[in-house]
């Protein structure tokens, strides 16, 4: 018997919305989606520039774990603001407020301060890592936005979506 993934949207009831709305949110829902999305990449931000200089060392290797964290953690927030919105502008949205956000810190001469990185300079561990997260930021962004538009494909109206047997 074959099975239908895309049974087509919700019927709205009292307490629900529609699955899709293809004209994205809008008025005051917009409003909402944008502000979450300028939240979500504040505490992108914050959380991954914090967790990011986290390194583990096993012998004299040093293993920048704290960057792949934070890019894992980043990637999140960016993938469920946009799918909250159901909107992959609004992941978009995250993204670049994050990335903006990292680049402003990162311009400043006081950026290890943030880490909690004390001495007379960087150790190159510490600077692979946010060099992983600074660039990392980018490709995680771009990764949200594709996991959004993927996931969002199969809700859009009128699509087909695969069948299975």
């Amino acid at each position: 018997m074959p099975y239908d993934v895309d049974a087509g949207p919700s019927v709205p009831r009292r307490g629900r919305r529609p699955a899709f709305n293809p004209a994205g949110p809008s008025g005051p829902a917009r409003w909402r989606a944008v502000a979450g999305a300028l939240l979500g990449g504040m505490l992108a931000a914050l959380l991954g520039t914090a967790l990011h200089a986290q390194v583990l060392r096993v012998g004299e290797l040093a293993l920048p774990v704290g960057a792949a964290a934070a890019l894992v953690l980043a990637g999140s927030i960016i993938t469920w603001c946009g799918l909250w919105a159901r909107s992959i502008l609004i992941a978009a949205l995250s993204g670049g407020t994050a990335y903006l956000l990292v680049a402003l810190v990162s311009l400043s001469a006081e950026t290890l301060i943030l880490t909690g990185i004390e001495g007379p300079g960087p150790e190159p561990a510490a600077v692979l890592a946010g060099n992983i997260w600074m660039f990392g930021l980018a490709a995680a962004t771009i990764a949200g936005i594709a996991v959004c538009g993927a996931s969002l494909r199969g809700h859009r109206s009128g699509g087909s979506a695969p069948t299975g047997s």
